[in-house]
């Protein structure tokens, strides 16, 4: 029988990123997705002329209408949020649903250092909150800092020292997710890295770092983990699992013609999560 995960994110028609990375990878590895759209965009937007709808008003109607069903799921894993509200929102499905499943939260906010439109301190304390409720916890660098209140352009200058792993790692293990951490998207060197810590154990996933960055990787990163974890896999296993699938995706887009702000093949990638659902 199929396990559902409801998933809490937004929706953009181009750039391969939120609901349409998720929904087909969690389909693929024989899972149920269950959107929860918290916007939906024209395109993802880092676009030069992105429309986007804020579906606040929507997800207490979701809520609402499952509670009033009986729905019951497996996971739930939450991405992007227009606003602050949204993240109250999202702690109110946990508690109605969260008793018997795990909970998967990227906390998206940042990146290169920089705050994203919609997010300000304000919302960065709701995600906080979000992040205590987390089982497992998904940050790239940026927000990883922003979540401990470190400076990101300080820890990165230490990047050449021996010891630099061990400071981000120290920084993930203060967040204190129950089953643990993946730090994605860490550059160093030649390699992209994502760190893996339970608290007690670390270990570092790296990948060649193939060309330009690409829309919709973190999502798509964040999608093979939620579906090997349904699948009864390690967190270890699973980012193992998702930073092979996405190298392959954008090692495949590298060798086209492309634009980085539409995203990577993975369609045309998806048979191989078979082989780790």
């Amino acid at each position: 029988m199929a396990k559902r995960a409801a998933v809490i994110n937004d929706l953009s028609s181009f750039g391969k990123c939120s609901l349409t990375a998720f929904i087909p990878i969690l389909s693929v590895m024989g899972h149920q997705p269950c959107p929860v759209p918290t916007a939906v965009l024209s395109s993802q937007s880092e676009f030069a002329h992105a429309y986007c709808k804020d579906l606040t008003e929507v997800m207490p109607q979701y809520l609402q209408a499952w509670q009033q069903s009986g729905e019951r799921f497996d996971a739930i894993a939450t991405g992007y949020f227009a606003g602050g509200k949204q993240i109250d929102y999202a702690l109110q499905f946990i508690d109605a649903f969260g008793g018997n499943c795990f909970v998967a939260v990227d906390p998206v906010m940042g990146d290169n250092g920089e705050w994203y439109p919609a997010y300000d301190r304000a919302a960065c304390r709701k995600m906080k909150a979000l992040a205590r409720r987390a089982d497992v916890l998904l940050p790239n660098l940026t927000e990883l800092c922003m979540l401990t209140d470190a400076d990101f352009f300080e820890l990165t200058a230490r990047c050449h020292e021996k010891d630099y792993f061990e400071q981000i790692a120290a920084l993930a293990k203060s967040v204190c997710a129950k089953q643990g951490v993946i730090v994605t998207g860490i550059a160093h060197e030649n390699d992209i890295c994502n760190l893996v810590t339970d608290g007690a154990t670390t270990e570092i996933i790296r990948s060649h770092k193939i060309g330009e960055r690409f829309s919709g990787t973190g999502d798509i990163f964040s999608a093979v983990v939620c579906g090997c974890l349904l699948s009864g896999k390690s967190l270890t296993e699973a980012a193992e699992a998702a930073a092979r699938f996405t190298e392959r995706a954008i090692a495949d887009t590298v060798g086209e013609p492309h634009n980085p702000m539409h995203g990577v093949n993975f369609e045309k990638n998806l048979y191989t999560l078979a082989e780790v659902k």
